[in-house]
């Protein structure tokens, strides 16, 4: 993204400096991709490329029923209920919604987390972003999870 000088009219045609009017919403949400694209360990260390995590097994400390039932029909069923739960809370990192999931379904998932996240990319009902942060359709998971952060 082409960086504007402060002092230039803001892009959004309000008559303002851009450091007046758009700069700290802008600013915040850039911010929050650069927070989002990190991952925490349990040490507080930083990693910034998840690709273990992500091509992990997701699991959980309940009992852990190994349902007889495909992987397809696992995935579209936590999928359901990964939608469920986006209608009342908006938004959400992947990696927790799903860990929420399977351990709500009382399951030993068989797909990798970056199974999952392909799954929510290429259906109608979420949006996502880098595998990492995810909303319903029509909404942007950056900006909610900013709006979220900021409150």
């Amino acid at each position: 993204m082409k960086s504007i000088p402060l002092n230039y009219p803001c892009p959004c045609g309000s008559g303002k400096k851009y450091k007046i009017c758009c700069f700290q919403k802008n600013y915040a949400a850039e911010q929050a991709k650069k927070k989002i694209a990190r991952f925490t360990l349990d040490d507080g260390s930083k990693i910034k490329r998840p690709t273990v995590m992500l091509d992990s097994i997701p699991t959980h400390n309940k009992n852990g029923l190994q349902p007889n039932i495909t992987k397809d029909q696992m995935m579209g069923l936590c999928m359901d209920a990964l939608f469920k739960i986006l209608q009342e809370e908006e938004v959400g990192m992947i990696l927790d919604l799903v860990n929420r999931v399977i351990y709500e379904m009382d399951i030993v998932p068989i797909f990798t987390y970056r199974e999952i996240a392909s799954c929510m990319e290429k259906d109608g009902r979420f949006e996502t972003y880098m595998m990492q942060i995810c909303s319903l359709k029509g909404s942007d998971p950056v900006s909610i999870m900013v709006d979220k952060m900021g409150h």
